[in-house]
């Protein structure tokens, strides 16, 4: 037995604690997430599997064997959601040497403005504030404008008669990179329970993204803030003004150490 522990190296260490800091990391990515009743499901299955062996229940033995011998492509097909967004999650480490694209208080003052002077006329909106991953594939599939961002131009995108006001506005190096974008809505769950078409679709990109939301409620007036699957309210423009400056102050700070 002392020998056996005397035997363990640095590098037999380290790969533990690699291999227990991996289930960490993934057990606290997907907890809240639909992925941790599917996990408990394949495990409950696992567990099954044993006891069938152990009793000799052959057909079910075969059945569930069968299906746990693909488990790799039932995990690529059932959590390929979460697996995109956790590799897009490491892809954003610095170690990568990635920059974000770090907005400046003059136009983190402008959005907060803008989104509470919509929410005031009633102009449901969606901002969307990019960050380090690049909004690129959701930029094609709008109208590209590159045009320097402003509250007359905001309402005149958000406005009812405007062919483009169902969509997305992108916000790419202080600038409305395209107007009209379509968000993929996520399935409902816990988090967006009660929560409308606009609401979903800002909480689907702000989770599988690290962009930031800005969401004006048409029906109540209501400005909400997503990013990283949490929803802040923000009752004035100083609050919304507060949070915007902390969320990427922290991108700045991340930004300087990498």
């Amino acid at each position: 037995m002392v020998g056996g522990l005397l035997s363990i190296g640095v590098i037999d260490v380290l790969d533990i604690l690699l291999v227990a800091f991996i289930i960490y990391w993934v057990l606290l990515f997907i907890r809240g997430t639909r992925a941790v009743q599917i996990l408990f499901g394949l495990l409950f299955l696992m567990v099954m599997y044993v006891v069938s062996k152990k009793a000799g229940m052959v057909t079910f033995q075969w059945l569930v064997g069968n299906f746990l011998e693909n488990l790799l492509v039932v995990l690529v097909v059932v959590f390929h959601s979460e697996i995109r967004r956790g590799l897009a999650k490491i892809g954003q480490w610095r170690l990568f040497g990635g920059r974000g694209s770090v907005s400046d208080p003059h136009m983190m003052d402008q959005i907060a403005q803008c989104a509470f002077l919509l929410a005031a006329e009633r102009i449901g909106a969606i901002l969307l504030l990019e960050r380090e991953m690049g909004l690129e594939e959701l930029v094609e599939h709008g109208k590209k404008l590159d045009a320097l961002f402003s509250h007359e131009l905001a309402v005149s995108i958000f406005a009812t008669s405007s062919p483009v006001h169902d969509g997305a506005v992108v916000i790419r190096n202080n600038r409305i990179a395209a107007a009209g974008v379509i968000l993929p809505i996520p399935p409902e769950s816990i988090e967006t329970r009660g929560m409308g078409t606009r609401h979903r679709a800002a909480f689907g990109v702000a989770s599988e993204t690290d962009a930031v939301a800005v969401v004006v409620s048409e029906e109540t007036g209501n400005v909400t803030v997503f990013s990283n699957r949490s929803a802040n309210r923000a009752e004035t423009v100083q609050q919304l003004r507060d949070i915007l400056g902390l969320l990427f102050r922290k991108e700045e700070v991340q930004s300087e150490r990498g």
